[in-house]
């Protein structure tokens, strides 16, 4: 009897729709980045940005999407392991737009856009160490964001997030 129950509760748990990652704000079901719901900070889950408005942002999208899950390796710039900057600087590489390596380089050359004018495809700068510009990331719009985060990978947030709010600096423009 034992050993029925306990194929029974393996059976189950093997079938129920528990998140792959649950944290930081992420709540991912099922293997395609697409299943995956940002949570807010009270726990309601926004699911999907926008829709890319022209082929430019529809070319960046595909890019970004490829490279969802990618873990983040410092100082890293292909799809086995990348940064934050190294990651924005491959997605604006492959739409034929060169950008600088560093985020503190990167938000320089941009153009300097306030947090309520952002749009797709913009970057966002972020305070992270304590001492000026120290990540990046590009915006999808509706308040989130695609970056490469050092504990989970390239991953969607939220600006809102206490996090990311608390460390935000400034937005830039290549396009």
């Amino acid at each position: 009897m034992k050993k029925y129950f306990l194929l029974l509760s393996l059976l189950i748990a093997g079938c129920t729709s528990a998140p792959v990652y649950r944290g930081m704000g992420i709540n991912c079901r099922g293997s395609m980045p697409s299943t995956c719901g940002v949570a807010s900070p009270d726990g309601e889950v926004i699911t999907v940005p926008p829709n890319p408005s022209n082929s430019i942002e529809h070319r960046m999208q595909s890019e970004i999407d490829s490279w969802m899950g990618t873990p983040y390796v410092y100082g890293g710039v292909s799809k086995s392991g990348v940064d934050c900057s190294g990651f924005t600087q491959a997605v604006y590489r492959s739409i034929g737009i060169e950008i600088p390596r560093r985020a503190s380089r990167q938000s320089v050359a941009a153009e300097t856009v306030s947090r309520s004018n952002l749009k797709y495809g913009d970057l966002v700068f972020f305070n992270t160490s304590g001492s000026g510009i120290s990540h990046c990331g590009i915006y999808l719009g509706n308040g989130q964001f695609v970056h490469a985060s050092s504990s989970r990978g390239v991953v969607r947030d939220i600006l809102s997030h206490p996090y990311y709010s608390s460390r935000f600096v400034t937005g830039g423009r290549f396009l």
